[in-house]
């Protein structure tokens, strides 16, 4: 493999904008576009490029290249040498051949075209079903009083409790190790787990902020651990219909409204991977209809567009949940404004330690 010499390097450098051009199809490096990494799935404009140092940076993935490391992640290829070569081969540039002469190169013009749908990352880590498990019980603990109140604020009972299996903790590291949380005013905390469809595993949590004041972020994910989607095995079960909402409490406060499964994005920069899987599953497990029900917003409705376009291209039939009744926003304000008519809330009893000991033990060992 031939040396490439410090003004080979630097002249290279340089011409990240014509590789960005050719090779990943992106035309104006002046405006932010997508992550050219084959490990990000970016829906949004995360990447931006830096002239004075010649690099591309994402802030979807906090990652930064330059033209080498750029082409060698892309297309694979390992050791400097050769990265060199294949820059070269794509921007046209001539690259010395060792006697001092610079052998040209015609550009490559072809744009690489990604795959529409390209296969979810394998998403999730180890099993936390007995952390899981012992966090439900905090919820009934003296002194973890919040969780419980926090979610009877938002509608959901003891029996959403136990359907969903939620709990509560004060330091989210001890759910999963990968979390990395700042919230000084935090009370505590709700615990999502993502239950596998049989109920036997939790390998992924994400937890909602309880404060009595300002909260950076209502929901936290771990770092470094691929997301799946809410209850995403209802994507691959066969079922007739599957609703899929914006935000996790939304899913569980539209599946207490209408009594039929859905399963949540959690969060509109989500929406990709729902398409991902779908494309990736058989067409006799795929659901026969999926009810799109985003928050009525913006990114609501721009989220909602994206997943009918998607559903279009794979196949899969779908439709819009009619709108929330009252002007709410989303299932979960529905739910709320039933608050006082339909429940009492705050005067109906949380049932005995021992009641709930059962109800949980019978949800439990019916799925283990």
């Amino acid at each position: 493999m031939r040396h490439v010499s410090e003004a080979d390097r630097d002249g290279l450098r340089a011409t990240m904008p014509e590789l960005l051009r050719v090779r990943f199809g992106i035309e104006n490096v002046n405006r932010p576009f997508r992550c050219p990494s084959p490990g990000h799935d970016d829906r949004t404009p995360s990447a931006r490029y830096y002239a004075n140092g010649h690099t591309v940076h994402c802030f979807g993935c906090r990652r930064t290249w330059d033209v080498f490391t750029l082409v060698g992640e892309a297309d694979g290829i390992e050791g400097f040498a050769a990265q060199a070569e294949a820059v070269a081969g794509y921007v046209g540039y001539r690259l010395n051949d060792g006697t001092g002469e610079r052998k040209r190169r015609s550009p490559k013009r072809t744009v690489a075209k990604p795959e529409p749908f390209p296969e979810p990352k394998v998403a999730g880590g180890p099993d936390v079903s007995d952390i899981c498990d012992r966090a439900w019980s905090n919820l009934y603990l003296h002194g973890c009083e919040e969780g419980r109140r926090y979610l009877r604020s938002r509608g959901l009972d003891d029996t959403d409790i136990v359907r969903h299996g939620l709990g509560f903790c004060f330091d989210p590291r001890r759910i999963m190790g990968q979390f990395s949380i700042y919230e000084p005013h935090a009370v505590g905390y709700l615990v999502i787990p993502f239950w596998s469809q049989d109920f036997r595993r939790a390998d992924y949590v994400m937890v909602r902020t309880i404060s009595h004041g300002q909260v950076r972020h209502k929901e936290w994910r771990p770092k470094g651990v691929t997301s799946p989607l809410y209850k995403e095995w209802m994507l691959s079960a066969g079922l007739p219909v599957v609703y899929v909402t914006e935000g996790l409490i939304d899913a569980m406060a539209l599946e207490k409204v209408i009594g039929r499964p859905v399963m949540a994005l959690g969060g509109t920069s989500y929406a990709g991977r729902l398409a991902q899987v779908l494309a990736h599953t058989d067409e006799s497990l795929r659901p026969r209809r999926v009810v799109i029900a985003m928050d009525a917003d913006t990114a609501g409705r721009k989220a909602r567009d994206q997943i009918a376009g998607d559903l279009d291209k794979i196949g899969v039939k779908h439709s819009d949940i009619p709108a929330y009744p009252e002007g709410c926003k989303d299932a979960d304000d529905w739910l709320m404004s039933m608050r006082g008519t339909e429940w009492d809330w705050e005067c109906r009893p949380m049932g005995t330690a021992d009641e709930l000991h059962t109800l949980w033990t019978t949800r439990w060992h019916d799925g283990r």
